[in-house]
Order: structure tokens, then C-alpha cells, then sequence
């Protein structure tokens, strides 16, 4: 299943993990780009900078063919 999840805080991250194990296709999208390159280096996660509730950061991770869209933001 591919899935994209917005924010790389807490539950973003425990998120991410857990799907990656379950070898799902994961892109993450968040503002923070330390944070994003640090998640990417970790686990095996796409990363796409910028505002995850903007279409074009949507269209450029894939949305279009995307099964599920969860977002882990303090603005849900």
C-alpha cells in the first residue's frame, strides 16, 4: 500500500516505522528539513519538504497514487 504521512514528530515517526516494517511504501512530508533527512536516513522513507496540506508538496509526493493519507500534524 502507498501511503504518505504529513508531520515527523512522535507519532509520525512511530507511524512510519511500523508501516516500513510492514513493507508499506512510505513518503513523509514535513516542513522541517533536518528532521525529514534524519528520518530518511534511518528508515527506508521517501521525504518531500513543505506544507503537507499545499496541493503541489501533495502532487510531488505522489498523491495521485496514493491508497492513504495520514496526518500526524498539531493542525490536522
Amino acid at each position: 500500500m502507498k501511503i504518505i504521512i504529513v508531520g515527523c514528530g512522535k507519532v509520525g515517526t512511530t507511524l512510519a516505522e511500523q508501516l516500513n516494517n510492514e513493507h508499506h511504501d512510505i513518503t513523509i512530508i514535513d516542513k522541517n528539513t533536518a528532521v525529514l533527512s534524519a528520518i530518511t536516513e534511518r528508515i527506508d522513507v521517501m521525504g518531500v519538504v513543505g506544507n503537507g496540506a499545499v496541493y503541489k508538496v501533495q502532487m510531488e509526493a505522489g498523491i495521485q497514487e496514493t491508497d492513504l493519507l495520514i496526518a500526524t500534524t498539531n493542525s490536522d
